[in-house]
């Protein structure tokens, strides 16, 4: 989870410097065209077997989702601080959890329904409705995380069958051509200056979703979740040093509101799998 954390800096940082010469949709064009070379090579040494799937349509509409969102997430990025941006996505497991219950049919228990207010509370705190002027962008990032919720929710109905090369292969394959479609009536080179970026974006990309299949494959996601938390201090000092920007004590006040609200989701979700694994028709 560090090491997805270190992606999702190198991400954001990547895109706010190659804004300044491309479109968004060209970026996630670099991005996908090269977490996909990875990915492909990656195949090519474990097995092609890990491209076939029976969810081929779960997997369209996730990655329209997920497309959507990503775009969502570098508007905010190259809009708004970006200590904020990452603050918002916090609420990313408050919203998988309300999916969860509508899509997965999953039980409403009471450590969801306080999880979600509480994280709900840490948003207002961030946004401060009527004392600071909202920035459409932050809007923007909050409709990301919705959308992130919406496609690990169908990650979670594919996963028992399809491994995390399998969902890394056809998100950057259904992506790619959706992001060179869009990209190319404002198409431009990239100067040599920007290279390195650009390298950076598809490195990131590919190693965010791969860390964190990984943290999830050898840790309960009460033990992975926390250590994501850890972005927000170190993309506020990265900012500071790159951009000048100063830390905003109502995003580190929010962003707890919304890691309390988080823990409490999470307590209750590991509370409900030890009385399981407990029970004597499980042993």
């Amino acid at each position: 989870m560090l090491v997805a954390g270190a992606c999702a800096i190198l991400m954001g940082l990547s895109g706010r410097e190659l804004s300044s010469e491309m479109d968004l949709f060209q970026i996630m064009f670099c991005r996908n065209l090269i977490a996909l070379s990875f990915t492909i090579f990656a195949l090519l040494c474990t097995g092609l077997e890990g491209v076939r799937t029976r969810f081929i349509k779960r997997h369209v509409f996730r990655n329209l989702v997920h497309f959507s969102a990503t775009y969502l997430w570098f508007l905010g990025i190259i809009s708004i601080p970006m200590a904020a941006v990452f603050a918002l996505e916090f609420p990313t497991p408050l919203w998988t959890a309300i999916l969860a219950v509508l899509w997965l049919k999953e039980p409403l228990n009471s450590s969801r329904i306080f999880g979600v207010l509480i994280g709900f509370l840490g948003i207002l705190v961030i946004l401060r409705p009527g004392i600071a002027v909202i920035h459409p962008a932050a809007f923007a990032v909050i409709a990301s995380a919705i959308g992130l919720s919406v496609a690990y929710v169908i990650t979670k109905s594919v996963v028992h069958e399809d491994s995390a090369w399998t969902i890394l292969f056809w998100m950057n394959l259904i992506q790619l051509p959706l992001s060179l479609g869009l990209s190319l009536q404002n198409w431009v080179w990239p100067s040599e200056a920007l290279i390195p970026w650009v390298l950076g974006i598809g490195i990131a990309g590919f190693g965010l979703h791969l860390a964190i299949s990984q943290a999830m494959t050898h840790a309960d996601a009460s033990v992975v979740v926390p250590f994501d938390f850890l972005r927000l201090p170190l993309i506020t000092v990265v900012a500071w040093f790159m951009y000048q920007e100063s830390p905003d004590m109502f995003v580190f006040i929010g962003a707890g509101v919304i890691v309390f609200g988080n823990a409490i989701i999470l307590r209750g979700e590991t509370s409900k799998k030890t009385l399981k694994d407990s029970s004597p028709g499980e042993m």
